[in-house]
Parts: structure tokens; sequence; C-alpha cells
């Protein structure tokens, strides 16, 4: 009888020793399921901006050299003018109409400016499916526009996933074809038009202001939120001068460790490459239209060094 007893207890020892061995097998299996799905989801966003970027060098090819760059007039207040609608961190940088006929002459939608009717304008090219400007990491949607002819620009902020070299700016620091080879020019939506404020540039994993060089976990809150959500970014995908795409773990990356989704600041005796590797958000400037560069060297001087990508 008391064989017996052990030899069911020792069964039952067996038994539930298996079944939490399965567990942890069941939720590796999992974890690793998810992770693959992950770096599937990268691979296509690649694909897609692989493909912008394509899309842009062919939209160039046909006018003289220069990515899609509405024209750029000093005269007009990019952030609060009548014909624009983009302003940092506050506004949709999607065009606020996007029905041409509805327009009058000097609202004009062809003419009229903001961050993704760039991108438009390569579907209005039919060089690009809208599809292609949807990450599948993030919660956006393809835009449901059949005809796009009619139309200067997405139909809302969710159905673009990426973000695009300001254009608002002189001429040498827009997106074109022959730009230096370290420019990211596009890449996966940055961190600030979701949260224009929370960023405090402390590093998780020290508390002290974050270095460039610094491991790539503690940029974390500082990437887009397309790969891993807000405030745990693992990277993002980059379109850079020469037109590959790569990911980059860091959004300091850009030249000399430059921040592509903030602005550079004059503030050059600051401690961690604080001027390039911080930066200021756009929503910092809420009065007018920041471009990359701005003030980055003085009151009237600029840095054509310097990405800004927006959204």
């Amino acid at each position: 009888m008391c064989d017996r007893d052990r030899r069911i207890g020792t069964t039952v020892v067996d038994v539930l020793a298996v079944v939490a061995l399965c567990g942890m097998v069941a939720s590796g299996i999992v974890s690793t399921t998810s992770r693959v799905r992950e770096l599937s989801r990268r691979m296509v966003c690649k694909k897609n901006l692989t493909g912008i970027s394509t899309a842009a060098a062919v939209y160039a090819n046909e006018n003289n050299e220069k990515w899609m760059i509405p024209p750029y007039n000093s005269d007009i207040d990019y952030a609060n003018g009548e014909r624009i609608n983009y302003t940092p961190g506050s506004g949709v940088p999607v065009g606020y109409e996007r029905d041409w006929p509805s327009l009058s002459r000097d609202t004009d939608a062809s003419t009229a400016l903001s961050v993704t009717r760039c991108f438009w304008m390569l579907v209005r090219a039919d060089t690009i499916r809208p599809s292609q400007f949807v990450c599948p990491s993030s919660s956006d949607e393809r835009d449901p526009t059949g005809d796009p002819e009619p139309f200067y620009d997405f139909t809302d902020i969710s159905n673009v996933s990426y973000g695009y070299q300001v254009p608002f700016g002189p001429r040498d620091t827009r997106p074109r074809e022959g730009a230096d080879n370290r420019q990211i020019l596009a890449a996966d939506q940055g961190p600030f038009y979701v949260a224009p404020s929370k960023l405090d540039w402390l590093s998780p994993e020290t508390g002290e202001p974050i270095r460039a060089d610094e491991f790539p976990r503690a940029w974390r809150p500082y990437n887009s939120p397309n790969h891993g959500g807000s405030g745990n970014g693992e990277g993002q995908n980059c379109i850079y001068g020469d037109r590959h795409v790569e990911f980059a773990r860091k959004p300091a990356v850009g030249i000399d460790d430059d921040n592509i989704y903030t602005l550079m600041t004059d503030a050059w005796d600051q401690p961690h490459g604080a001027n390039r590797a911080h930066g200021a958000p756009p929503s910092t400037f809420p009065t007018r239209d920041p471009f990359p560069g701005d003030g980055a060297l003085g009151s009237t001087d600029y840095s054509s060094t310097d990405s800004l990508i927006y959204p």
C-alpha cells in the first residue's frame, strides 16, 4: 500500500513538472512568434520606405533632381497662413482642404502646403500606392481614397506612418538627389506628433542627460512609436541621402549624431551633444514654421546638416 501510494505521488509530481515545463515552452514559443512577427513587419516597413525612395527618385528625375517639394516663400507664415496647414506640435500636418473644387484661386490646393501633401504627390503620380505609406507595426490604416486625382493630400494623419524631411526652408535643406549620404530624408513617424512635450532627454538607464553614444536601449523613449509603441520604440527605418533604407536603433543617426526628429539648436556649449543629439521638438516653435537648421548657427544663419523628419 505504501509502495503504491509512493508510486502515485511520484507520478503526480512528474505530471506537474511536465505541465510546468510545457507552460514555459509555450510561453517561449509565444514570445518567439511575437518577435518573429515584429521582425517580419519591420521588413515590410523597410520595403515600403524603399518604394517611397524609388518613387521619389522617379519624381526627382522629372523635377530638376528635387524630391517632392512645394515652392518655398519666405513671406508666407507656414504655421498660421491661410494657405498652409502646418502647425508643429499642435496642428494636423495634413491639408485641411484636400478637395480642389472647394478652394478659391487664392487657396488652390495644388500650391497649399503640408508635410503629408508631399507624399501624396507620389500617389497622384501613380508611382506608389497609398497602402505603402502604412507601417504594419503601427495602428495606422490605408487611405480609403479610390481615385487620387481630385485630391491633394491624404484623408487623415492616421493614413500616414512616415515622416518627411520638412521641405519648408532654404534650398540646401530640402530633400533632393545628391544630398549627403548621411542625411536622413524620410523615416518612420517620430515621437513628437503623438506626445509633443513629454520627453525630458534624461536617460532611463542613468537618470542623466542622454548622450548620442549611449546604448540604444536608453534611446527607446525618443524613437518612433511605430516599432514598439509610444515611449518604447525599438528604432526606425530611415531613408538615407543615397536612397538606401536602414533600421536605426536610435534617432541620433544623422550627420554628426544629429537627432532626425528635432531641430538643431545654437546651444553649442551644452554637454552631451545637446544641440544635435537632443535638439528642440518642433512643438517649441508654435508661432512660425521652423525649417531644418533654423537658427542653429545664430539668429539668422542656419545649418544645412540638420534633418527634421515630421510628423
